[in-house]
C-alpha cells in the first residue's frame, strides 16, 4: 500500500544479514490493527517472501504494546480490510515474534501467527473479547488450543485470564521469557542462528509441522518422507555433505 510522501510507514521493513526485520510502527495507537497497518503488514510479508536475501523474519513492535488488537469500537475487520495476520501465518520462511509489550485480542492472534515467540517477562497476553460480548478472531480460537490445549485456551478465552510471559513460557506459548533489556539481543541471536541454517531444510521443516496439524498421521508421515526426498535433490544438500567432508562451514544458497 502506498502512503503519502513524508508519512511514516505503518510497518517498517529492513533486511540485514539474512534477517527481515518487520516492525509495527504505530505506538501512539497501541499498534492497533486497522486497515492501514494490516495492509502494510501484508505488503511487508509479500516483500519478505520474494526477497532471496531474507531467510528468516522477525516481527516486533515499537512502543509499550506489541499490539492492542483491533481499533476501538471495531468488533471485527471490515470485509475489504487486508488479512495481515493471515499474511504472517502464510509466510514460507520462519517468523520469530519479539514481544516486548502486551498482546491483546487480535494482537494476541498476530503473535500466534508467528512460528516462534520470545517475550519480555513484563509482557501480558489477554483476550478481552468475550467479556465485551465479542468473539475473538484472527485465527486465535484455532491456533491457541493447538498450542496450549483446549482447557487452557478456554480459560484465557472465557475467563479473560491475563497470561504473563513467564507463565506463557511454562505453557509452551512462548519459547522464552527474558528480561526486557535482553529481549532484542536474545531475538537477534536466535534470528542469526536460524538464518545461518540451510534455508530449504528450514522451510520444508516448517511446512511439515504446520501441515501436520491438518493431516492424519499416516499422510503426515508420507509428507515427511516426500519432503525429505525433495531435499536430497537440492544444491544445499550437496553443499552440506561437501562442507562436512571438508570440515568447513557450509555456504547454503537456498537452492
Amino acid at each position: 500500500m502506498r502512503r503519502p510522501r513524508g508519512e511514516e510507514a505503518a510497518v517498517e521493513l529492513s533486511v540485514r544479514d539474512g534477517v527481515a526485520w518487520m516492525t509495527l510502527a504505530r505506538p501512539a495507537t497501541g499498534n492497533r490493527l486497522d486497515a492501514e497497518l494490516l495492509g502494510a503488514l501484508g505488503d511487508a510479508c509479500a516483500a519478505v517472501e520474494d526477497d532471496e536475501r531474507a531467510r528468516v523474519a522477525v516481527l516486533g513492535a515499537r512502543g509499550r504494546l506489541f499490539s492492542a488488537g483491533l481499533p476501538d469500537g471495531c468488533a471485527w475487520p471490515e470485509p475489504a480490510w487486508p488479512d495481515g495476520v493471515g499474511a504472517v501465518a502464510a509466510l514460507s520462511k520462519p517468523v520469530l515474534a519479539a514481544i516486548g509489550g502486551d498482546a491483546l485480542g487480535w494482537g494476541f492472534a498476530l503473535a500466534l501467527a508467528c512460528d516462534v515467540r520470545i517475550a519480555a517477562t513484563t509482557a501480558v497476553f489477554a483476550l478481552p473479547d468475550v467479556a465485551a460480548g465479542r468473539l475473538p478472531g484472527g485465527g486465535i480460537t484455532q491456533r491457541l488450543p493447538r498450542i496450549v490445549g483446549p482447557a487452557r485456551a478456554l480459560e484465557l478465552l472465557l475467563l479473560g485470564t491475563r497470561l504473563r510471559a513467564p507463565r506463557a513460557a511454562a505453557w509452551g506459548l512462548v519459547a522464552a521469557a527474558v528480561e526486557p533489556a535482553r529481549l532484542a539481543a536474545v531475538v537477534a541471536a536466535a534470528a542469526r542462528a536460524l538464518a545461518a541454517r540451510a534455508p530449504l531444510a528450514v522451510r520444508l521443516g516448517k511446512e511439515a509441522v504446520v501441515r501436520a496439524l491438518d493431516l492424519p498421521l499416516e499422510q503426515g508421515i508420507r509428507l515427511e518422507q516426500d519432503l525429505y526426498v525433495l531435499l536430497q535433490t537440492t544444491a544445499d544438500r550437496r553443499e552440506g555433505i561437501a562442507a562436512f567432508r571438508a570440515r568447513r562451514r557450509p555456504r547454503f544458497r537456498g537452492r
